[in-house]
């Protein structure tokens, strides 16, 4: 089986044919790792001509605008360094040092986002006001599922949890759209879906799943925020969709009208399903509508925040930077939501 390669995305947007030298930008990586590197061209919905940049400790590069990755073939997963728009505000620096980071090693359900930055917002300029201004924000590295939380992760929560502390408003058990039942006389709950996202579930809900796989693993697990979410969905190439530049209504579960299992379409470059469509997914964060321009609420927020797109909506909706707001203990049809677990302090 041939290597795997890590894609570390740089992003300098705007191709052009002939580029002033004040244009060009020096791109610096350090390579500890002693890895063999490549610089892969960002084209539309893949990666263009590959450039062999060798294994040495520091690698110097000049580059004009455009959309790059680096790769390092390795046997370990994808993941990636800092994202940078220049058009639309964030000017980068004439200078971008990056380090090659140890790969970490791949887990069962589990998708590894690197630290660093990534882009938030809208990059095309076709989205809402709250999705601006475009910048890159910085995180810590996370794990995040490989896949949406589904009926049989969340009946195997409930019954552990134990009817006498499950809360009725986790889960619209009446909800037309829930694959969750309860049976009193059997006193355990059961799904005849087990691959479907759970749906109908509330963002107590979803929260209260995560502090159950806390207890569980001894190790924190949470929500994403919504620019963990952001980064996560966007992958190596800071995609439009999760899938590609291009929406494509066969690459999802989008505007089918009907939620779909987990895993049937092709995962991004992180190996994570069904970042776009299926079910939209709870973000950790408060929905402020100027929270992009820097601005804080005067007073609690009603809403939270939701990400992703569903299998009833199409195109613009269901954008990475598309941003959608939901009361929290509202259980909605096509609403569900995927966990983010910390790294471990004393992990490599």
């Amino acid at each position: 089986m041939p290597p795997r390669q890590a894609l570390l995305p740089l992003l300098f947007l705007v191709g052009c044919a002939t580029v002033p030298s004040t244009e060009m930008r020096t791109v610096v990586v350090h390579n500890p790792t002693g890895a063999a590197v490549q610089l892969h061209k960002v084209v539309r919905d893949g990666f263009g001509a590959v450039r062999d940049l060798g294994d040495a400790a520091q690698i110097d590069l000049v580059l004009p605008p455009g959309r790059y990755a680096l790769s390092v073939v390795d046997e370990g997963p994808r993941f990636a360094l800092p994202l940078l728009l220049r058009e639309l505000g964030f000017e980068p620096p004439v200078q971008l040092e990056l380090t090659v980071r140890p790969m970490v090693p791949a887990e069962r359900d589990w998708c590894w986002v690197p630290a660093g930055l990534a882009v938030r917002g809208d990059a095309l300029g076709i989205g809402q006001e709250d999705e601006r201004p475009v910048s890159a924000v910085a995180s810590d590295g996370f794990w995040l599922a490989s896949h949406e939380t589904t009926n049989a992760d969340y009946v195997q929560f409930l019954n552990e949890v134990g009817m006498s502390n499950v809360d009725v408003t986790w889960l619209d058990l009446d909800g037309a759209k829930c694959r969750v039942q309860h049976s009193s006389k059997a006193n355990e709950y059961t799904t005849d879906a087990p691959d479907l996202p759970v749906v109908t579930v509330s963002y107590a809900g979803a929260v209260a799943y995560c502090e159950w796989r806390t207890r569980k693993s001894g190790v924190r697990h949470r929500l994403p925020t919504e620019a963990e979410w952001e980064k996560a969905a966007r992958g190596p190439g800071s995609r439009v969709y999760a899938y590609g530049d291009t929406f494509r209504t066969s690459a999802a579960n989008q505007e089918s009208g009907r939620l779909r299992p987990i895993r049937l379409w092709t995962p991004n470059g992180y190996g994570l399903y069904d970042m776009t469509g299926n079910a939209f997914e709870w973000c950790a964060d408060s929905y402020v509508r100027g929270a992009y321009a820097g601005e804080t609420a005067s007073e609690p927020a009603e809403f939270r925040v939701l990400r992703g797109g569903s299998y009833v909506l199409d195109g613009i909706f269901c954008r990475n930077a598309m941003r959608m707001r939901l009361r929290p203990d509202v259980r909605a049809d096509d609403v569900g939501f995927r966990a983010l677990r910390e790294r471990r302090p004393d992990s490599r």
